[in-house]
């Protein structure tokens, strides 16, 4: 690992190590790397960093933020609509069953500017998609009449899951999605979900926000299987 000093200090991944994630990155950039090896997004993710876009010189940017936001699987919040639509049978859910599909329609919803519109290039997809074919990362899929029309995908590690993009084609069929995993995540355990830097979408999911010096013992606990 080389530091280095650019418009603010980061670090070069030039192998698989991370630094301590209690370090304070400026506006929660940790460093780059040159690649998304599975070694190196597992090591990553286990240590609560995650790459969130690849700039133009190729290089993937990984962060590792103050705040963090979570959803507590017991605490989804589920309508009378999304309750009637997830007995609807109209509705099926399903995990892991078309991965690929999933990534490549969270692939075209925009992004910020700074993100070239979206994170997830090719070279995400490339690498996610190895992943999952190691039974790290997972897709969490809506079926509307037979045809996909939401989910989300993301990376699981003993009782710790990263949420990493959601797409929706139909009304609900991401917040279905979420509410379906939330319940597996309880039948096995699992307490929350890390949604990351989160959003207005997911706040009204039943989200919230959490210091990253109460979320890293939560990842170093869940990532045990504990």
């Amino acid at each position: 690992m080389i530091r280095v000093d650019n418009i603010h200090p980061l670090y070069f991944f030039d192998d698989y190590k991370f630094p301590s994630p209690y370090e304070e990155f400026l506006d929660g950039l940790a460093g780059a790397s040159a690649d998304l090896h599975p070694k190196r997004l597992l090591n990553g993710y286990s240590k609560g960093f995650f790459p969130w876009y690849q700039a133009e010189d190729g290089m993937f940017h990984w962060y590792q933020i103050p705040k963090r936001m979570i959803l507590y699987t017991d605490k989804v919040k589920k309508t009378k609509n999304l309750n009637k639509k997830l007995r609807s049978k109209n509705w099926e859910f399903k995990i892991n069953s078309n991965f690929e599909e999933v990534i490549k329609n969270c692939a075209t919803i925009k992004r910020p500017s700074h993100m070239g519109g979206s994170w997830i290039s090719e070279d995400f997809i490339n690498a996610y998609t190895e992943l999952h074919r190691l039974g790290y990362a997972m897709s969490v899929e809506s079926y509307y009449q037979g045809e996909l029309v939401g989910g989300f995908y993301g990376v699981g590690i003993g009782k710790y899951f990263s949420g990493e993009s959601m797409f929706a084609k139909k009304s609900d069929a991401s917040k279905l999605a979420l509410i379906y995993f939330c319940d597996l995540c309880q039948d096995n355990e699992i307490e929350w979900i890390d949604c990351q830097s989160g959003s207005e979408h997911l706040m009204r999911m039943g989200a919230e926000m959490i210091p990253k010096t109460k979320f890293i013992p939560m990842l170093e606990k869940a990532i045990k299987g504990e």
